[in-house]
């Protein structure tokens, strides 16, 4: 059986950059030897030290990517979204995963083993190139990341934050609880609604319910996170 996406008739690996180079009938092979697999909110995918011998593709859904200092204070790495790709960064070395990979609510992956993904490359090396530049583009992102965090005051943070996350998710509604905000800029979840409100009165955001945050003035954001760094 072939492994369509939820919400298209397409395959998931037809809306990965990374398998372009594939004809369709090479994706039909790829993907009719991967797992299908669907979970729910605050199940695993996998966890931190687990052989790196997949690659994951999201198919709808969303999952968190994390790790846990020896003091157990999470911090998030990742979320990924339908379309993302991870594990590709273990291809060419990295025996096990460095991260744990955990459902934000229902949704599904495609498992991919990494044999798979490197018999592949012996018969079309674009695709190894393609890694390569896959795995780069997620170093300017996490670099990215670091310059957000070397930031000290909470509201250009969130700020910042929010624009990250928005041109990630090439979106404007960003999906996510106040605490798995906290994990991943690491303010206090009681600072982020805090901050969060004065944005949303200064017209930046709108805020509905407790998870779902939508951006309205990108510039204001902008002014916010570069006029306090």
């Amino acid at each position: 059986m072939e492994l369509m996406c939820n919400c298209c008739s397409k395959m998931c690996t037809s809306k990965i950059p990374l398998f372009e180079p594939l004809s369709l009938e090479e994706q039909r092979e790829l993907v009719s030897k991967a797992r299908h697999l669907d979970y729910k909110r605050g199940e695993s995918v996998f966890h931190e030290g687990d052989p790196a011998d997949i690659i994951m593709i999201i198919r709808y859904g969303k999952i968190k990517i994390s790790r846990y200092s020896l003091e157990g204070k999470e911090y998030v790495l990742d979320i990924l979204t339908a379309g993302d790709i991870y594990g590709e960064q273990n291809i060419f070395g990295g025996k096990a995963f460095e991260a744990t990979a955990v459902a934000l609510g229902e949704c599904g992956v495609c498992l991919i083993s990494k044999a798979d993904i490197l018999e592949l490359i012996l018969k079309k090396p674009e695709i190894g190139v393609k890694i390569l530049s896959v795995v780069g583009e997620k170093l300017s992102v996490a670099n990215e990341l670091v310059q957000l965090l070397s930031v000290n005051d909470a509201k250009a943070r969130v700020a910042g934050f929010l624009l990250f996350r928005s041109n990630r998710i090439k979106g404007e509604t960003i999906e996510l609880s106040r605490d798995d905000i906290s994990a991943y800029i690491n303010v206090r979840r009681e600072t982020i609604s805090r901050k969060l409100s004065e944005l949303r009165n200064e017209g930046a955001v709108e805020l509905e319910g407790n998870r779902k945050i939508h951006v309205l003035n990108k510039d204001s954001l902008r002014d916010t996170f570069e006029n306090d760094k």
